[in-house]
């Protein structure tokens, strides 16, 4: 079978080389704090994926796929060394058997799978950038193992929230190999992970999540991800109105959970309308992605217009200007960034140092993530469809 085809198909940094504005964004952040992670944050620069004895989850995924296309659109050659020298470090750990994770074999069992499906993205998007013959096999085989891993050790935690990222290197490999175990794999993830069409349609998303109701399909981050499932997933089945489905959870999200800056609430869960509860960068990031990807496969301008309310309104608000400092959580119009005292915090599950500018504010995700979203809004600003160039 074949592969639903994409309206637009997107360009590589081979064939994009960005100018003026959008070009001395993407510098000021190699010369700030994502430009410079591997050298003064331990969880990237002492990962366990490198042999370090720091952080081996998601950070390194997550920081390199900013990262990668960040050193390949400016044509960096330190950037591009140093990029080079964390996948040769990556590839040459992956296990006999594909596992790719940096973890013991008694820990695989209960280990969240969710950094090999963005693992396998970074290497797609490194052989994008770079034509690099070892990186097909390499996904192949982390696919194939992760096919074996998932009849044993069912989905859970964020893998599950998040499988259709999976999707992305797996449709890639497809399309160059179209094997049946791929199949399988494709339809294992979309018959186990979580059914956000379904979750829409039967949770209660009106009402603010305090701690206590603390749940994955309420995570603003997972939320921001799953706006492209239902489109994503309509590749391989086939299923018609998955556009307007994808539009559906959009418009709840944005009628319970709106603010001005086209984004939804979500200090950690979906936080209502109120703009002091403000959101978490990573949502603003991976919401950025999400509309891309729609663009990209359905080609409707709702998608890009939504993604440059983004870009150009919410996320430069999360940054001071030298982009060595952000907020985990950005509110609407904030008039004051200090530490708030716990009676006085107004999130319903960060603490009072979520909103300040730093390193590491409440959680590190957003220092390794937020890389991401500069880079691909330059990636998908130009892309080939039948009729010629879309931009």
């Amino acid at each position: 079978m074949k592969l639903k085809p994409n309206a637009y198909q997107h360009l590589t940094v081979k064939e994009l080389k960005p100018a003026g504005w959008l070009r001395e964004q993407l510098r000021i952040q190699a010369d700030g704090l994502c430009g410079n992670l591997d050298k003064i944050w331990p969880d990237i620069r002492d990962s366990r994926w490198i042999g370090g004895p720091c952080e081996g989850w998601e950070r390194v995924p997550c920081w390199l796929d900013g990262f990668l296309p960040l050193a390949y659109l400016l044509d960096d050659p330190d950037l591009k060394s140093r990029a080079k020298r964390y996948i040769d470090e990556i590839l040459a750990r992956q296990q006999w058997d594909g596992w790719i994770c940096p973890c013991s074999d008694e820990e695989r069992r209960q280990y969240d799978i969710w950094p090999a499906f963005l693992m396998c993205k970074v290497l797609v998007l490194y052989y994008e950038c770079t034509d690099d013959e070892r990186i097909e096999e390499v996904v192949a085989r982390t696919l194939r193992q992760m096919l074996d891993h998932l009849m044993l050790y069912p989905l859970h935690g964020w893998a599950a929230a998040r499988w259709f990222e999976c999707l992305i290197p797996a449709y890639w490999l497809y399309e160059r190999r179209p094997e049946s175990w791929l199949r399988q794999l494709i339809s294992f993830l979309s018959s186990t992970g979580f059914d956000y069409e379904q979750m829409t349609q039967r949770y209660d998303y009106t009402r603010p999540a305090e701690s206590k109701y603390w749940r994955f399909p309420l995570h603003v981050v997972n939320m921001a991800m799953a706006l492209k499932s239902p489109v994503l997933a309509a590749r391989f089945t086939g299923k018609e109105e998955s556009n307007r489905q994808a539009r559906r959870i959009q418009e709840l999200l944005f009628a319970e959970h709106g603010t001005g800056i086209g984004h939804f609430t979500g200090d950690e869960c979906l936080s209502g309308t109120s703009p002091i509860q403000g959101t978490e960068l990573c949502g603003i990031a991976e919401a950025m992605y999400s509309y891309e990807c729609l663009f990209e496969m359905t080609g409707d301008p709702h998608w890009a217009d939504s993604l440059e309310l983004l870009a150009f309104n919410s996320l430069p608000a999360a940054f001071l200007p030298d982009m060595w400092t952000h907020q985990y959580v950005q509110q609407v119009n904030q008039v004051e960034c200090s530490i708030q005292k716990e009676e006085d915090v107004p999130f319903n599950s960060n603490n009072g140092e979520a909103h300040i500018f730093g390193l590491e504010p409440h959680y590190g995700c957003c220092t390794a993530n937020h890389g991401q979203a500069f880079p691909k809004f330059a990636l998908s600003a130009v892309m080939r469809s039948e009729q010629g160039i879309a931009v």
